[in-house]
């Protein structure tokens, strides 16, 4: 995509409503699908943050096991979810409307995914211990369910938005910016608000917030479309059985690898579940003040990912996917190990601890895994269509984020059995308006023990998901060649290629000539209307000719008669 500096403003004009050449989306769809981008990360990232096995034992005293009960929790989720997602996709994969075949069930979940977050979230007060933990396994089970299959089908969309899927990595970066607007945005007001309300109500105003915002921008995926190729067996609308649709599957080389990754790397995000609580006991002498700090400081860790997402587009144009995600996990790995080999108790409480953990946090976070991993998928469903026929995007997701999310509930009993061996409750370090927040030796060392642990797991799980990187075979090269054979093979191949741009300086050219068509018309019009003016001035001359005729003629008959008068009294004189 090339603008030149003399017409960039035609150009930019023409790009509003006409795709570059060989590209699909105009600019009036990329905002609106960086729009809807940003609403459905903000609910998404409400429930991502607070609906957590680190965040629901803060938000809901359930006693001694309350991490045991949030990981119970996440882990029924995920064998529902498991079992839901095949069948939510083949319905998915099935569905034909005017607004394609994504997009309706992105649109009409959204309010119903922020309502359930909303309720998930709100804490009734005065509750016994046995009705809070009813109440979080009711709604808390739910909401996870559906947003799961919400947040996957979303997830998918970049491999339908467009064909191309350089033009795929050169928008999904940007919105990746988008996207991450919303998690930045709350990591920096959730402590802050804890700071200055306590946790409960910070809770209830983000979350009617983020309902009321999500559900509001997600309706601009109405103008956006989706092109996707269709091959003859999808046109066919032939049920696929489930056996067969999973040995498909199997088959699938990349996916398999990447799901065995993602499920060695699904305790890499340990620590994640306490940094807020790391930030509370090392950043201040009181937890109000350490929450407010590292509210902060989350500022300049949320800008880890913005880099990478700013200059994805460069690195898929140099690398393979398999040597970009590589090289960030790296990254993930040596943070992680560092901070394991230091060890919590040895960095000094206070702006030293602030500044140590949150630039080995930046380090952590140094990646837009987020970002490139749908953009994977969308690959590996072309892959997929072009080897069997079938696009599989429900089977997909059960592979790319349902088993990888069991396995981290699985495992993360681990955690949940080690909190609770050694004494560490996260509900210990709940902030009280009013109060001195100030906590005992004994709950710091607690905090300390449990964050090495979180913090060594979670390195391990990184090195190893960066060893089966190693073996993931889709290249750039190999996607392509799957491209032209969807084209070549699909049955709606004439279609999709109807809207590709010719190209922006064709379209300028377009624009120039309507412009010096309009033009031509305006000059016309006024032509004309000069031409009225002169005709009406004509008239106007005309009459005011007659008028002066009329005249001459009344001043002559005048002039008659006073020669008339004169020469009557001529002649009285002559007599």
């Amino acid at each position: 995509m090339k603008f030149e500096l003399k017409n960039l403003p035609k150009q930019i004009k023409a790009f509003w409503k006409e795709p570059p050449k060989g590209r699909y989306l105009n600019l009036k769809e990329i905002f609106c699908l960086g729009g809807s981008a940003l609403g459905i990360s903000f609910i998404t990232n409400l429930i991502a943050t607070y609906v957590t096995i680190g965040q629901l034992p803060l938000i809901y005293d359930m006693g001694k096991y309350a991490t045991l009960h949030a990981t119970l929790v996440y882990l029924i989720a995920s064998v529902i979810g498991m079992i839901v997602t095949p069948i939510y996709g083949n319905y998915v994969q099935r569905t034909n409307t005017k607004w394609g075949r994504y997009k309706p069930y992105i649109l009409f979940m959204a309010p119903v995914v922020g309502a359930l977050g909303t309720f998930a979230l709100w804490s009734p007060q005065n509750l016994t211990e046995t009705q809070r933990i009813i109440y979080v396994y009711c709604m808390c089970i739910p909401t996870l369910v559906i947003w799961q299959l919400w947040f996957n089908a979303w997830n998918m969309f970049p491999g339908v938005f467009s064909p191309n899927q350089q033009e795929r990595v050169d928008i999904w970066s940007p919105i990746g910016l988008v996207i991450g607007f919303a998690p930045t945005v709350m990591n920096i007001v959730k402590d802050l608000f804890a700071g200055w309300f306590g946790d409960i109500m910070a809770v209830r105003v983000i979350s009617i917030f983020c309902l009321c915002v999500g559900v509001s921008l997600t309706v601009c995926l109405v103008k956006v479309k989706e092109r996707v190729f269709v091959t003859e067996k999808e046109s066919e609308d032939n049920k696929l059985k489930m056996s067969s649709a999973l040995k498909m599957i199997f088959k699938n080389k990349p996916l398999m690898i990447l799901m065995i990754a993602l499920v060695l790397g699904s305790m890499r995000t340990t620590i994640d579940m306490v940094w807020n609580i790391v930030g509370r006991v090392k950043y201040a002498n009181n937890m109000a003040d350490g929450a407010k700090i590292f509210g902060a400081v989350s500022v300049f860790v949320g800008f880890a990912a913005t880099p990478n997402m700013v200059l994805l587009p460069l690195y898929t144009r140099k690398l393979n996917n398999r040597g970009i995600m590589m090289i960030w996990q790296a990254c993930n790995f040596i943070g992680l190990f560092i901070l394991s080999l230091v060890g919590y108790q040895n960095i000094p409480t206070g702006s030293t601890a602030a500044i140590v953990i949150t630039a080995l946090r930046f380090v952590v976070q140094f990646n837009a895994i987020g970002s490139l991993l749908p953009l994977m998928l969308s690959e590996i469903g072309d892959y997929q269509q072009a080897k069997s026929g079938y696009r599989l995007d429900g089977y997909i997701q059960t592979m790319a984020y349902a088993v990888p999310l069991l396995a981290t509930q699985v495992l993360a009993l681990v955690p949940a059995l080690i909190q609770a061996k050694i004494g560490f409750n996260p509900n210990d370090y709940i902030i009280v308006k009013d109060a001195a927040n100030v906590l005992t030796p004994e709950l710091v060392d607690v905090a300390n023990r449990y964050a090495n642990i979180a913090t060594w797991i979670s390195a391990v799980s990184s090195g190893l998901m960066f060893i089966a990187l190693i073996m993931y075979p889709l290249s750039k090269k190999k996607h392509a060649e799957i491209v032209a054979q969807l084209q070549a093979e699909s049955v709606n191949a004439d279609e999709i290629e109807a809207e590709a741009g010719e190209g922006l300086n064709k379209a300028v050219e377009e624009l120039e000539r309507k412009e010096a068509e309009k033009q031509a018309v305006d000059n016309l019009q006024e032509k004309e209307e000069e031409l009225s003016r002169a005709e009406e001035n004509f008239e106007e001359a005309s009459k005011a000719l007659e008028n002066a005729e009329e005249e001459l003629d009344k001043a002559e008959e005048k002039l008659d008669e006073i020669k008339a008068e004169n020469k009557v009294d001529i002649e009285k004189e002559d007599e």
